[in-house]
């Protein structure tokens, strides 16, 4: 007759056989916020339903999305959004529950548009470049600050438990290229205007709390003017709104193992 000892020691591995595993954790919901930069504006296959906004099937939200599977997609971005239009627009219609939000947003408070047309095409006058950043240097340096800050705090309440990945912007062009889109001068300011609008974004995003994907030692070396097989950066072209908008090549190999890497990190 077995001791009630030997017994319990021989029992326990079916009891613990038998114990239910623990669950994987599921999916999560996925909300991609931002500008024409996280629509995909320049990446062709848009969605006809997002109409102006430009959405691409070849945007990094939709690619993550496509090989995550996320249990809820929620893609609010849009062309040509300002951080009030996130907030206003975007940021309410998050999840409560989220558990990641991507957002790219800051260069259209910064009329970034209007700067890379007064410097990055032919027959712009270095004034009217240098008064366009002059201007975009303002606003960086005297209200887009508190933008973003109210943009993250709004964003850290409505979906408190996810994790939030904002990104940078890219160098449209490259210091050095042959191009006769624009001197080296003209290109050497406004590359160092995106490295002062990125340096505020991730001081912002650390601020809250938030991860920051840096994206420009991805894009280096495929800036607009590299000769098109390199280009990841549209030039001039037509439609004219996805003139300075990464091709499909920069959403995919730029924005999104660098949106990854802080998302998964």
């Amino acid at each position: 007759m077995r001791s009630p000892l030997i017994a319990a020691l021989t029992a326990a591995p079916l009891l613990i056989a038998a114990a239910p595993a623990q669950a994987a954790p599921g999916p999560v919901r996925y909300a991609a916020l931002g500008d024409s930069f996280a629509a995909g504006a320049g990446a062709g296959q848009y969605d006809p339903a997002s109409g102006a906004c430009h959405r691409s099937a070849r945007s990094y939200p939709q690619l993550w999305s496509s090989a995550h599977g996320p249990a809820d997609f929620l893609f609010a971005a849009c062309s040509g959004a300002l951080t009030a239009d996130v907030l206003r627009d975007q940021v309410p219609r998050v999840p409560a529950d989220a558990g990641l939000v991507t957002l790219t947003i800051g260069g259209n408070d910064l009329a970034f548009g209007d700067a890379a047309v007064a410097c990055l095409q032919p027959f712009t006058t270095d004034g009217h470049c240098d008064r366009a950043l002059d201007e975009s240097e303002r606003r960086l340096r005297e209200e887009l600050p508190d933008r973003l800050a109210t943009l993250y705090r709004a964003l850290d309440a409505q979906a408190p438990a996810a994790r939030v990945v904002v990104t940078g912007y890219p160098h449209l062009l490259g210091a050095g290229a042959s191009c006769p889109v624009a001197p080296e001068p003209r290109r050497a300011r406004f590359n160092a205007l995106t490295d002062r609008l990125d340096d505020l974004i991730e001081a912002q995003a650390a601020k809250q709390g938030f991860h920051y994907a840096d994206v420009r030692a991805a894009f280096d070396g495929h800036e607009a003017c590299k000769g098109a097989a390199g280009e990841w950066i549209h030039p001039v072209t037509l439609p004219l709104w996805e003139s300075f908008h990464p091709k499909a090549e920069g959403q995919v190999g730029g924005y999104l193992p660098s949106v990854s890497d802080a998302a998964l990190g």
